[in-house]
């Protein structure tokens, strides 16, 4: 069995986490106890105003808004995100209830990390550092575009990366560690698979059938074809052999001009060829080169989906891994003293 893949440190801390920390424990106990409980929940401007606890460790407003309003313009910058002007407070209110939501799952599990004297080594934190090089790549960023630029500043971006190698370390041993695909699992989704694939094929057939009793071939290609060139009405151009996969282009020379082709397949699904053209091959003269056969063609492309026994059996480990932090989570949670104070209505 292949071990699962590793849930890399930046993959945490953004989908999971979402760059969250937890904030420090106050002195005294009681001035964090009497802030949280006069504070009102509108309009709130002390910065040390509590807004949740969780196990005794603060959330403050201040570190909330920052965190918060971090995410608000990670999404803007880096995501696109478009908010319009009459609904900025609305969005600056999902993201605080997003911070509070990283700061209990992050808090809860620093805890338990702590419980079980989880601590990380300098090999682990190479490894995080190369998971997180190769995460970045989407946005082109090094890892110290992610430590200087990200939603934090700096400081915290260096502890939140910590922290979430403790909690990568914690959730290996306590649920990665712990899961198997089996056999079974793997050939019930390879059944399901090709179940799939032959009510897409089946689908092509029934278009094929509606083209030999006269629809139009351009467009039927432009509704329903799953191929850039649907926008030509299928039209592929004119090319000569080896400029498509061996399938294809064996239909494409073969049928005559004009023909609705039968249904074939290749790697990229399945197709209805119509072969517009031909040109045939010129050889050689003592002036010009050999010119090779060619024909114009277009098609319909219907996508199948690829049967891959180890991208299959990953997908299924991440399944089982994400059901396994949630159940993990939930049951931690059981355990917890969580309060929000902001936001009544919260839940956790």
């Amino acid at each position: 069995m292949r071990p699962l893949i590793r849930l890399n440190v930046s993959l945490l801390l953004v989908l999971v986490c979402c760059w969250s920390g937890c904030g420090k424990k106050s002195e005294p106990a009681a001035e964090v106890e009497s802030a949280a409980n006069s504070a009102p929940t509108a309009g709130v401007t002390s910065p040390d105003y509590v807004v949740a606890k969780v196990n005794g460790t603060p959330l403050t407003w201040e570190e909330m808004d920052r965190r918060a309003m971090g995410y608000l313009k990670d999404d803007v910058e880096v995501n696109h995100l478009v908010i319009p002007s009459n609904r900025l407070e609305e969005a600056r209110e999902h993201f605080r209830r997003r911070a509070i939501n990283a700061f209990v799952f992050k808090t809860v599990m620093l805890d338990e990390a702590l419980k079980r004297k989880i601590a990380v080594t300098e090999a682990d934190r190479q490894a995080g550092l190369r998971a997180l090089q190769n995460t970045l790549k989407s946005r082109n960023w090094t890892t110290n575009d992610f430590f200087e630029r990200g939603p934090q500043p700096p400081r915290m971006m260096r502890r939140e990366f910590e922290d979430g190698l403790i909690i990568d370390k914690l959730l290996k041993r306590e649920v990665r560690d712990k899961i198997r695909v089996e056999e079974a699992e793997l050939t019930e989704a390879i059944g399901v698979l090709h179940e799939t694939n032959q009510l897409r094929r089946a689908r092509l057939e029934t278009i094929r059938k509606q083209l030999l009793d006269g629809a139009d071939f351009a467009d039927m290609a432009r509704n329903v074809s799953e191929c850039p060139s649907a926008k030509d009405g299928g039209d592929l151009g004119e090319f000569a052999r080896g400029k498509k996969v061996k399938p294809f282009e064996d239909a494409a020379f073969s049928q005559k001009i004009g023909e609705i082709g039968p249904v074939i397949e290749t790697r990229f699904g399945y197709h209805i060829i119509k072969t517009t053209s031909r040109m045939p091959a010129k050889v050689a003269t003592s002036t010009t080169p050999a010119v090779p056969e060619t024909v114009r063609a277009s098609h319909i492309l219907i996508k199948s989906v690829p049967v891959n026994r180890r991208r299959l059996s990953d997908t299924i480990l991440r399944r089982k891994y994400n059901t396994g932090v949630e159940t993990f989570f939930a049951e931690l949670k059981k355990k917890a003293e969580i309060t929000c104070y902001l936001y009544q209505d919260m839940t956790f």
